[in-house]
């Protein structure tokens, strides 16, 4: 095994572990509600409603209407309700996102976190695949992200996600902006050039 993969392997263990930390108690309680199947069938139905508020950039089922915004539908639903844990404490940035986390309860957090996730995510239109793209996913992305790119339960589904918005962020990541500059994605990155970054977002783009 490379050294280069044994690194990402590490950071992704590191970062799923201070996700959970830092969101256990919330987590802990949604795996509650999602082992009822009726107080499970309540928070979709809230989380519904709830998620009529991130339409206008993420679609009312979680499939983006804007092409650099992420979908949320069919994401893992531990990621989901993470992120909103890490916005409303500002270690991930985004003025919009964080203003909304904060105006959420617990409750309204893990509801929208399984609404989205339960919903089926839309192929990806007008993307072809790249034979690069794919071989540097082989060799890199696959230890956190899976041979299929849906994840864990704590580490996101890249699977389906639009290229615009995969573009947009593996590029960030190979910046260092400051919105991201705490993820692991920020070093894992180094081992991408800068013209292998299109390719892979179309392969991961084309993902099923």
């Amino acid at each position: 095994m490379g050294l280069i993969r044994v690194c990402v392997i590490l950071a992704c263990v590191f970062q799923a572990s201070a996700w959970a930390e830092d969101a256990s108690q919330i987590i802990q309680q949604m795996h509650k509600i999602k082992g009822n199947q009726v107080d499970y069938q309540i928070a979709l139905e809230a989380g519904k409603e709830r998620s009529m508020l991130c339409g206008y950039c993420h679609g009312k089922d979680g499939n983006s209407v804007k092409p650099d915004i992420p979908n949320l539908a069919s994401q893992n639903t531990e990621y989901l309700l993470t992120q909103f844990q890490l916005f409303a404490s500002g270690d991930r940035k985004s003025y919009v996102m964080q203003q909304l986390a904060r105006s959420l309860s617990d409750e309204e957090k893990i509801n929208m976190s399984l609404y989205f996730s339960s919903q089926a995510v839309r192929p990806q239109e007008g993307v072809t695949t790249s034979a690069k793209g794919k071989a540097k996913y082989e060799s890199l992305c696959f230890a956190c992200h899976g041979a299929d790119g849906r994840g864990n339960h704590e580490l996101p589904r890249l699977a389906g996600q639009k290229k615009a918005f995969l573009l947009k962020t593996l590029k960030g990541f190979k910046a260092g902006k400051a919105s991201r500059a705490k993820s692991p994605m920020v070093n894992i990155m180094k081992a991408v050039d800068v013209s292998e970054i299109e390719p892979l977002a179309d392969y991961i783009a084309t993902m099923p």
